[in-house]
Order: C-alpha cells, then structure tokens, then sequence
C-alpha cells in the first residue's frame, strides 16, 4: 500500500512539474445528465417542480420541493456533495422531506443538467443564485432558511453564512477545512495542496466570521475527510452557539445509517426548529 500510494505521489508530482497545477478533478467527481429520474416513492411528483437559473451567464438546475405542511414555515437549502449530481443525493432530499420542511436542491455548474465547468468561484455563485432564488418565492418565509452543506456543499453553505443576508441555521455534514486538510487527510496523499488544487476552500477560516447557529456532524470513521484535521478545527474556530456531533463508526457518507434514521431526523430537525440561543 505505501508503495503504490509513493508511486501515485511521484506521478503527480511530474504532472505538476510539467505545468498542470490545477487539477482539481479531484475535487468535482461530476456526472451529466440530458435529464432527471428522481424517484416518486417518498416525494410525490406533484411536491416538486423543476427550476431553471442563471449563474455566471450558465443555466444551472434544481428542485423545490414542498413541505407536506408540517413544518412549512422553514425552507431547507440543501448543497450537496462532490459526487455525481442531486439525483444521487436525492434520498437526502426525501429524509428532510420526512422533516417536514421545503427543501431546494440544485446542482453546480457542471454538475447533471447544468452548464459550464465546475470551480471554487461557481460553486459560491451557484450557491447565491439559489439563495435568491429560494428568496424571491412568496410562499417561502426568507428569516427561516436553514442552510444544510454535505462534504463539498460545506464549501457553499459556510460561504453563504458569510457573505448573504443572516440566515437562520448553518448544518454542516462532513465538512472539511481547507484543500491543505482535505488533501492531508485520511486516504488522501500526503502533499502539498497546491499540487492538487487551485481553490483554497478555506472554511476553518471563513467560519469565523459565521454568527448564526452551527450544527455539524461528521462520523469518527470517515476515512476521506478526517474528523480531528477537519470538523474538530472549524467547530474550534466557530462562534456560539455550537453543536458538535461525532457519529460512532460512521463514514464519510453514512451518517444517517449509522446515526439510525429516526434519530438522524430528530437531531436534525431539532437542531433547526428549536437552534441554541
């Protein structure tokens, strides 16, 4: 294993030093799709529409999703994860439906349906695009929106906390703290993150300037985005009022299995129903 993770090392380290810095594919594990098949056994048709916006002169995609009535006063912005597009993480749309609350979900640009080229400057434009979005609806109350980032998506949601008008709740699932961190991390090599990425990712930074409600969960076995180099730094960094949960043998993207899905819906709704003072 040390041998092959030595050679991966080596050949990057060429690649770099042959001018190709920025390869930050690493980061964005994109998927394009000509259209969605989203399932229909939790979240009816007739719950969600599709919605068309444009960042950065792109077309950019997403789904609002209608409460069922039981917590309608709150709307979820929900950014997702590096992988694939929001149909992969649609059964995190379903279990915050299950909350009973309204959740918008949208992909990056070049991510599913949408437009362009993936890039830490479109992921933060991409995010406020959606947030005004989500803002310009009448039927959406614009002082109860949570804001819910997984892995990736953390990168958009602490941005959001920063830079947009307060927000209500910040949740982060699995965030990491910076490119340095993420690439020193776990399973991931060992070098510099310049010879990786171009984007800085600085959240252990940027939250320190996040003054609304912090909700993060990371799982103790995540072997991608270790949990003492990543969340333990940004929740070190944050303001109260805070809430630090570590999930016993969770990894990087089975949080709510190992949590239990009751509880994983408890805690979160909890958490943004009745956010610490």
């Amino acid at each position: 294993m040390k041998q092959i993770k030595l050679l991966v090392s080596v050949s990057i380290i060429l690649i770099c030093n042959s001018g190709c810095l920025d390869l930050d594919s690493f980061m964005f594990n994109q998927k394009k799709l000509s259209s969605y098949g989203l399932s229909t056994a939790i979240i009816p048709d007739s719950s969600r529409t599709q919605i068309a916006m444009v960042s950065q002169g792109k077309k950019i995609y997403g789904y609002f999703v209608r409460s069922d009535g039981t917590h309608s006063q709150v709307t979820v912005l929900y950014n997702h994860g590096r992988r694939d597009n929001l149909q992969f993480y649609w059964d995190r749309v379903e279990l915050l439906y299950k909350m009973g609350f309204n959740i918008f979900i949208y992909d990056y640009e070049g991510f599913g349906m949408s437009e362009g080229e993936p890039s830490e400057s479109a992921i933060y434009s991409d995010a406020q695009t959606a947030l005004e979005y989500i803002r310009s609806r009448s039927d959406v109350d614009a002082s109860k929106i949570a804001v819910y980032g997984f892995s990736l998506g953390c990168v958009a949601a602490i941005n959001l906390a920063v830079s947009s008008v307060p927000l209500y709740v910040l949740v982060l699932e699995a965030p990491f703290a910076s490119s340095t961190t993420l690439v020193q991390s776990g399973t991931i090599l060992d070098i510099p993150s310049s010879y990786v990425m171009k984007g800085e990712y600085n959240n252990a930074d940027k939250i320190k300037s996040v003054h609304i409600p912090l909700l993060i969960v990371h799982g103790e076995n995540d072997t991608f985005v270790d949990i003492n180099k990543n969340s333990q730094v940004i929740y070190d960094n944050a303001n109260n009022p805070k809430v630090f949960i570590r999930v016993p043998g969770a990894n990087h993207s089975d949080i709510p299995q190992k949590m239990g899905e009751q509880m994983y819906l408890s805690t979160v709704s909890g958490f943004i129903l009745n956010p610490p003072q």
